[in-house]
């Protein structure tokens, strides 16, 4: 359901037209000419989709669900993109942690941002991972 060059590709999706199955990966390009903020209502889960088909596809399908799976049984979609998210949460803390800890006294100069005429430092952990990931080359 993902998309059309994957062996798991079955030609089938929610999304059709005239008969035609849209695999998920495509659904930005197609929403793009929709109704003006027909795209903002499925942006969320269609990124949640990207997030699980992208940890699913960095390892093998049994490694998967050994790792998203509780008492022996698989989590559920929403479990697994909540557990994704949380692990998401915590690597940006570790690269906040680096970042504060590399640049030290740097950190407020190099991790800062204009708005206006004055000049912010940055709060947003995502914000400083991009920025970190930027200087670092990572």
């Amino acid at each position: 359901m993902w998309d059309d060059t994957s062996p798991h590709w079955g030609g089938e999706s929610v999304l059709t037209i005239k008969g035609h199955p849209i695999p998920i990966v495509y659904w930005p390009d197609i929403y793009c000419y929709g109704k003006f903020g027909q795209w903002q209502g499925t942006k969320s889960r269609w990124t949640d989709w990207r997030d699980v088909v992208s940890q699913y596809r960095q390892s093998t399908p049994p490694d998967f669900w050994k790792e998203f799976s509780v008492n022996g049984h698989a989590m559920n979609f929403i479990m697994i993109v909540n557990e994704l998210r949380k692990q998401r949460n915590i690597s940006k803390d570790n690269v906040v942690m680096r970042a504060h800890k590399e640049f030290g006294n740097s950190f407020d100069s190099l991790f800062s941002y204009r708005k206006g005429d004055k000049v912010h430092v940055m709060r947003d952990k995502s914000a400083i991972a991009r920025r970190y990931r930027q200087l670092t080359k990572q």
